[in-house]
């Protein structure tokens, strides 16, 4: 009896050691199974910017400290900045090809100029090209709701697909039915306008005699 008692108890005490010494093996990996321990791995270093998206951090987005000094900075000219120096160019191109040809400066108008841009503007968005809008509107009906007489509405020239105003403007000078418009000596103002559909240009002048 003795003796079945104390193999008992030496089974049992070899059986508690066995235990203590495997179950570290039987453990998992917490932190190779802990998706966010490996989303911070791999965004380290980074901080959300205000779209959410990750900005990696580094001496240029770092913190300046107080004592640092900032660089001066220009801001660049906004996409509608760059499109109104472009309308712009073709506004002196035009007026340079009129004194050439004897007739008299024409007036940018604000109104001719908010048309030109909106039907540009329309052209690319629905992708189609003609003179008739969408809503069978003609040149007048344009430049009319943009606030410009009737009455002194003269004539609209189109293009699309030339890279540049002087591109644009050579198209216009060797058309003739443009080219008469651009020099018709009895008009006063212009507006033109230009947008883009992705990469192509399309580019609108309304004239008029007012």
């Amino acid at each position: 009896m003795a003796l079945a008692l104390l193999l008992a108890v030496t089974l049992i005490v070899g059986l508690f050691a066995a235990v203590a010494l495997f179950a570290p093996n039987f453990a998992p990996s917490l932190a190779a199974g802990n998706p966010g321990a490996t989303a911070s791995a791999s965004l380290s270093g980074a901080t959300d910017g205000p779209t959410g998206s990750p900005v990696p951090a580094s001496p240029s987005s770092s913190t300046p400290s107080a004592s640092a000094t900032p660089s001066p900075t220009k801001a660049s000219p906004t996409a509608v900045d760059k499109i109104t120096a472009i309308e712009n160019k073709v506004f002196d191109l035009v007026n340079s090809e009129r004194v050439k040809a004897g007739c008299g400066k024409l007036r940018n108008d604000s109104r001719l100029h908010r048309a030109a841009r909106s039907y540009s503007a329309l052209m690319a968005e629905k992708n189609f090209f003609s003179h008739t809008g969408p809503d069978g509107s003609s040149f007048v009906d344009r430049v009319v709701a943009a606030g410009y007489p009737r009455s002194a509405a003269a004539a609209e020239n189109i293009a699309y697909g030339y890279a540049d105003a002087a591109a644009v403007m050579k198209g216009w000078m060797n058309s003739p039915g443009h080219r008469a418009n651009i020099l018709n000596c009895d008009l006063k103002a212009i507006g033109v306008g230009l947008a883009y559909r992705k990469s192509s240009p399309y580019w609108t002048q309304d004239f008029g005699r007012q």
